[in-house]
């Protein structure tokens, strides 16, 4: 009997939602023809979703080093994690090497150090921005490269009974911090609430694992302002109730706003059209190509913003228009299709010398 080629995928944190999620989407479907792996630096719930034995921690570089001698890996996949280069390189380079980029945050330094890609194979990311911005670092030189778009699985695609609110929602969804620019988000809303043809309700989702000081920040802006008096916030919620959220939100008449400064590719904003929650985000990154047009706002132009934001709560033919990408995210986001274009890179790099 044949064995099946065996890939390993390392990350550092085991957090449900971003890469993680994408390694739990994926995992059924590629475990069908591979034997798949999967080793976090850092572990936060994620190893126990998987089946025993594929998923483990290793939180020290000895125990990186250990765990990549004993897998035997035919491919290792790091994923924005360099420390597992190194001990991908240690245990004397075993197999091949595919390097998957997903970040766009200050994390993206480590690609400026060229000499620790030496045998690398192929690399992998999610968006043509992401393409186009590694060959800006010079990669595209160094080993070809591929689009495998995020995936979303099936409980993004089952249907659920929307809960009546009382207003229109305008939710907003990330990490308490400059990448996400809660601050302005909060802001826009508080001025979003002035309207006078609109009760609003607005969610701020995120927040669990920021620093003390922002938790005391956004609970200080909320509590301080009249328009803000009825929000909601939640440090979490479980990734399976999202497409709840979302599924209510776009019920309620309401819209999604998002204030990042950058997306490799948007998985958030995929979630919610799908879901039929109009969007309202700014023109960076792998958005314009989730989006149309009439959804997107110039990177720092509030006004126009909030201006689109409102007209989503006012206008069903607006509203309509924000969601007309919505089957063509389906088909983005289909698992299976992601599953295939990741089997023919791996028969790409088992092919090479």
């Amino acid at each position: 009997m044949v064995s099946r080629p065996r890939i390993v995928f390392c990350y550092r944190y085991g957090l449900l939602g971003g890469v993680s999620a994408q390694l739990l989407n994926r995992y059924p479907y590629l475990s069908r023809e591979f034997d798949v792996r999967i080793v976090y630096e850092r572990d936060h719930g994620m190893v126990s979703r998987f089946p025993a034995g594929v998923a483990s921690e290793a939180r020290t570089p000895e125990a990186m080093e250990t765990a990549l001698r004993d897998a035997r890996a035919d491919i290792t996949v790091v994923m924005d994690s360099p420390r597992f280069i190194d001990a991908w390189r240690a245990v004397g380079a075993p197999g091949k090497l595919v390097l998957e980029v997903h970040t766009t945050t200050a994390n993206l330094v480590y690609l400026k150090h060229r000499d620790q890609f030496d045998g690398l194979s192929h690399i992998v990311t999610v968006s043509s921005y992401m393409e186009r911005l590694l060959g800006e670092y010079g990669l595209s030189g160094l080993a070809p490269i591929t689009i495998v778009p995020n995936c979303l699985d099936d409980r993004w695609r089952v249907p659920s009974s929307p809960v009546p609110l009382d207003g229109k929602p305008v939710v907003w969804v990330g990490k308490l911090d400059g990448h996400k620019r809660w601050r302005t988000a909060v802001d826009l809303v508080d001025q979003l609430s002035e309207a006078p043809d609109v009760t609003l309700l607005p969610i701020f989702v995120g927040g669990l694992t920021s620093p003390e000081r922002e938790l005391h920040a956004i609970t200080t802006r909320l509590a301080g302002s009249k328009g803000l008096a009825h929000a909601v916030w939640w440090p979490k919620v479980e990734y399976d109730l999202m497409p709840s959220l979302y599924t209510s939100v776009g019920f309620n008449g309401g819209v999604h706003l998002s204030t990042t400064v950058n997306e490799s590719f948007g998985m958030a904003v995929a979630e919610s059209v799908i879901r039929g929650c109009p969007v309202v985000a700014p023109a960076v990154g792998a958005l314009p190509e989730l989006l149309p047009e009439a959804a997107l706002y110039e990177p720092g132009d509030w006004k126009s913003a909030r201006e689109k934001a409102h007209r989503a709560m006012v206008d069903p033919s607006f509203r309509e228009e924000l969601l007309s990408s919505a089957d063509h995210l389906r088909t983005l986001t289909d698992p299976e299709r992601a599953a295939d274009i990741y089997r023919e890179v791996v028969a790409q790099v088992l092919k090479t010398a």
